[in-house]
């Protein structure tokens, strides 16, 4: 797979109860076919994502867009929904259904009591928070001699202070937010903070891929890769729906495999960290990262723009904010505006290649690989 991007377009996150789930989707679609300089009649095919929206929304998006014709699709994978919408899109050029296809996610999670994932509980686990098994990986961590607590809250910081220079963030802090003050934060799951989760939060973003050829200069979507439900004996089969680390390990190697790339190569990443230990535990499984290295890197400032690789440069699920299906393609928005040499204030010098990954509950896991 060789396809451009040719336009991103997001939608500032954080609280907009006033305004209609579809029109988040609305606003982020034609900020991307306002990017790609094309109008939605050049757009051969739609998909779109949600996980917290009524019947036909990929249909009342796409109404408001206008009335091609085209085929519009609606996918549904939680978190990871925005990179397997993408995903369907880049095949569907990719296939030569058509030229140019969209990608669309959004979602209101500020309705959601606070950390929650789900809007009315159904099983016994869905009453368990997500920070609760996050908790149970983390104290793993530690006592396993891989990392501590401080190299979490480093994290945290780190990704609070990336947001701080992404006008589209939620949470954006007037001051350097340091390993201390995460960890003074209110504890919400021993040894996690509240400073050490994701924000939930209202927004959507888009993206436009289209076949080789159609822009000079543009990003290029090299690789996108999606496992689900990998099968992992150390890993329950039954509790919270938070999927074996191991899928970000088959589905980077398939990605890797597919664009001909060796992870040294990747300069800036974008990845899924609901909670703050998510980061180096899925570095490693990326395989970016050896797991005797993650917590001193974190601790070193190497994780930050100018360190040695730089992760998650708009904030994350923690700062950026993690409104589900919207997430994938944010992270997808934020890779295009590095390679593009545009992250203004965050900035990733040089940068050639960006991987984003995302999970979602459940047990799906994508992998994507950009260059420019």
């Amino acid at each position: 797979m060789n396809l451009e991007v040719l336009g991103v377009g997001i939608t500032p996150f954080g609280a907009h109860g006033d305004i209609p789930l579809s029109e988040l989707g609305v606003a982020a679609a034609r900020a991307a076919l306002a990017d790609a300089d094309i109008d939605y009649a050049a757009v051969g095919e739609v998909y779109a994502t949600s996980s917290l929206a009524p019947p036909q929304h990929a249909l009342a998006v796409a109404h408001r867009l206008g009335h091609t014709g085209v085929p519009v699709t609606a996918v549904e994978s939680a978190s990871a929904g925005g990179l397997v919408a993408l995903r369907e899109a880049a095949w569907a050029v990719h296939s030569g259904r058509c030229d140019v296809a969209l990608a669309i996610g959004y979602e209101k999670t500020t309705a959601l009591e606070p950390g929650g994932v789900v809007p009315r509980p159904s099983q016994v686990w869905d009453l368990v928070p997500p920070q609760a098994s996050y908790a149970i990986q983390a104290t793993r961590w530690i006592h396993d001699g891989d990392g501590s607590v401080e190299a979490i809250a480093a994290v945290a910081a780190k990704n609070w202070n990336h947001a701080r220079a992404n006008p589209d963030a939620a949470r954006r802090a007037d001051h350097e937010v340091t390993i201390e003050e995460v960890l003074a934060a209110r504890v919400v799951a021993t040894p996690l903070t509240r400073m050490m989760g994701h924000a939930s939060v209202d927004g959507a973003a888009a993206v436009i891929v289209a076949r080789p050829g159609t822009s000079i200069g543009a990003v290029r979507l090299l690789a996108i890769e999606q496992s689900s439900l990998v099968h992992d004996p150390e890993w329950p089969l039954d509790g919270p729906s938070v999927g074996s680390p191991r899928q970000a390990d088959l589905v980077a190697r398939r990605a890797y495999r597919a664009a001909d790339l060796d992870p040294e190569s990747v300069d800036v990443v974008l990845l899924h960290d609901l909670c703050a230990i998510e980061e180096p535990l899925t570095l490693v499984e990326l395989g970016l990262v050896a797991r005797k290295d993650v917590a001193e890197m974190a601790l070193a400032g190497e994780l930050a723009v100018g360190g040695a690789l730089p992760t998650n440069t708009d904030g994350g699920c923690l700062a950026r904010g993690h409104p589900f299906s919207a997430t994938g393609l944010a992270q997808t928005v934020e890779a295009v505006r590095q390679l593009r040499g545009r992250a203004a204030g965050r900035q990733v010098v040089g940068a050639k290649t960006a991987l984003v990954h995302a999970a979602g509950g459940g047990g799906s896991c994508v992998v994507a690989l950009l260059a420019r």
